[in-house]
């Protein structure tokens, strides 16, 4: 499968090393983030944009901010050599950050996770029976699923939100692109805005706890 991939760092050795990794691909290059701006708002569209944080001009998280005012289904992977920047990334739903000094070594994995969340998002669809009726939502329209012991609520970007009977460990199982953070609640990834130990903030302004139980998964998606 083909896919569009953007690399911007205004360091071209970075831009070289992520290239050589994905050989078997075609990748837009940009040592100016203005320029893939520029690009993206003339009508260019990215499956995929690697994106350094630390550039001049505009920095790589509010350029993600600006990027998402006209895609907001792009994977945005951010190039830092500062981990503590992803807990910020989150406000931009990035997808994973790669470290400078381990690409060679870290690569291989986001981008394996890259070509599954992509390759899901072809027929991705959470199909649930309903008072003798099959119902359907696209994953990307799901922002968590509540539950009350085994009725299901589930939280769309609508607001239009159903209701089931089930587990959400079943849902779980069956969906990788959600996380489970509390007994009650199993939250879609990609509308994080940010997190703590203790509570997670979604893109639509919600806070839900997060239990001791579950913390650590949120803890692999830095």
């Amino acid at each position: 499968m083909s896919y569009k991939i953007a690399i911007c760092d205004d360091e071209s050795v970075h831009i070289e090393e992520i290239r050589s990794i994905l050989s078997d691909y075609e990748t837009d290059n940009y040592l100016s983030p203005v320029k893939l701006l520029d690009a993206v708002s003339a009508g260019t569209r990215y499956d995929v944009i690697f994106l350094d944080i630390m550039m001049p001009k505009i920095d790589g998280i509010s350029l993600a901010r600006e990027l998402r005012e006209y895609d907001e289904d792009m994977l945005i992977v951010f190039i830092t050599s500062r981990i503590e920047f992803a807990q910020t990334g989150y406000e931009v739903r990035a997808f994973r950050y790669l470290l400078k000094d381990q690409i060679d070594e870290g690569l291989p994995k986001i981008w394996s996770d890259i070509t599954k969340e992509l390759s899901d998002r072809q027929d991705a669809y959470f199909t649930y029976e309903f008072e003798r009726k099959t119902h359907r939502f696209p994953i990307r329209d799901i922002i968590y699923f509540e539950s009350d012991l085994r009725r299901i609520v589930v939280h769309t970007k609508s607001s239009e939100n159903a209701t089931l009977y089930g587990k959400l460990d079943d849902i779980s199982d069956k969906h990788p692109a959600f996380i489970r953070i509390h007994k009650s609640y199993l939250i879609n990834r990609r509308y994080i805005r940010m997190f703590s130990a203790r509570t997670v903030v979604l893109s639509n302004g919600e806070v839900l706890p997060v239990s001791r139980k579950y913390a650590d998964q949120l803890e692999e998606f830095r």
